[in-house]
């Protein structure tokens, strides 16, 4: 079996598609790892500073704030060095009134017109009162967009209780680009880019060449090639993810520091999620659900490959179900379907979209979240793909071509 698998890896990691492929892709993951510190920032078309400067100052203006409550002591003090400066002006970013005082309080700028409370640089009405009723507001929309029973509000507002406010502000450059659309979630794209391109053939080519028939007719040809298969496509995919991630990883750390882990989801992202959650936490999922569902897509890819005895077939389903995924929304008024739709490794890995997702689902008299549930689901849908892959393989016949 050793062999077997040893020898499957090899024909997979040799061929010129599965090389070029994985370079290609290697190339943007770089880019993307590092896009942080590449380019400058320049003001009216004279140069201002580096983004590697920025990130540094970002980052200690950040850390020089983390651990102060973000209450009304705070927003006065951003207030009173904001109305020093005159934001109409094209060249504000000179001044000292900028560059000494209100640039300090820009992070937390950000979080306030992520959450959508604030507009260009207006932040006169800020305060815990209106964070808080922000908040609940939000709950509340968030709740009946989905349509959420009693029972799941009920859990909800217990989650809620666990949540410390006011928010506390910790600096998390690293962990707010890691979780966002430039980070894990593209990773996942360019894993499932691999996965469409390179595992199609580890079935399929066996039809192609027609030397399924010299296999087949083996003493081991329908047991342990199929498991050896699996095995070394499942294997060259993980460690493709495990590269990549690395690379994802290694470059945000090293361009916005390592701070933040134990930052709130709520404080950075997401004011209105009721589940105690830190930006560490979210992190770890986010890695886990990765690994975890690019295994179950390639399998899924490898499977399908086998069923339609064409790699490109194949490759046209995953490629085509990625950008369904990514391009078209499903109401939750279509219930089953929309939940469906958001556990799309894609979707789920989209924090504002299946990761957050507040619907809950019952296991056993257990609610569980979506990242919670995922898991679950992901491992019985390869445990299924695997015995359903393993009867289609088996019962194959050559002369049925």
């Amino acid at each position: 079996m050793r062999t077997l698998i040893s020898y499957e890896m090899k024909k997979i990691l040799m061929k010129k598609s599965t090389i070029v492929t994985f370079l290609l892709l290697l190339m943007v993951q770089i880019l993307l790892a590092i896009s942080g510190r590449l380019g400058a920032t320049y003001v009216e078309d004279t140069f201002y500073e580096t983004h590697v400067e920025r990130n540094r100052i970002e980052r200690e203006n950040g850390v020089a704030l983390s651990g102060r409550p973000m209450d009304d002591m705070l927003f006065a003090e951003m207030q009173a060095a904001y109305a020093k400066v005159d934001w109409e002006s094209g060249d504000y970013k000179w001044t000292e009134a900028y560059r000494n005082e209100a640039r300090k309080y820009e992070d937390v700028e950000r979080r306030l017109k992520l959450w959508g409370l604030a507009k260009g640089h207006s932040v006169e009405h800020i305060t815990e009162e209106v964070i808080s009723r922000f908040r609940l507001e939000s709950q509340e929309k968030q709740w009946a967009y989905y349509e959420l029973s009693d029972r799941e509000i009920a859990y909800w507002e217990d989650k809620d209780g666990q949540v410390a406010l006011p928010f506390i502000y910790e600096y998390s450059g690293a962990y707010d680009s890691i979780v966002s659309m430039n980070g894990c979630y593209m990773t996942c794209m360019l894993v499932t880019f691999f996965i469409a391109i390179s595992m199609v053939s580890v079935f399929a080519d066996e039809h192609i060449r027609k030397t399924d028939q010299l296999i087949l007719c083996t003493r081991n040809g329908r047991t342990q090639v199929y498991g050896a298969k699996l095995l070394a496509g499942s294997g060259v995919v993980f460690g493709v993810n495990l590269i990549f991630t690395g690379i994802e990883l290694l470059g945000k750390f090293f361009s916005y520091g390592t701070e933040g882990f134990d930052a709130t989801i709520q404080s950075v992202i997401a004011p209105w999620y009721s589940y105690p959650l830190s930006m560490g936490q979210a992190l770890m999922l986010l890695v886990g659900l990765l690994l975890l569902s690019s295994l179950m897509v390639a399998i899924f890819a490898m499977l399908l490959a086998e069923i339609l005895r064409n790699s490109l077939g194949a490759m046209a389903v995953i490629v085509g179900l990625l950008f369904a995924a990514r391009l078209i929304p499903i109401s939750p008024a279509l219930g089953g379907l929309s939940r469906a739709w958001n556990y799309l490794p894609i979707n789920l890995l989209k924090m504002d979209q299946g990761f957050l997702d507040v619907r809950l689902v019952n296991l056993f008299g257990l609610r569980l979240t979506s990242w919670q549930f995922a898991p679950v689901l992901y491992l019985l849908i390869i445990l299924l793909l695997v015995l359903v892959g393993s009867k289609i393989y088996q019962k194959f016949q050559v002369s049925g071509r």
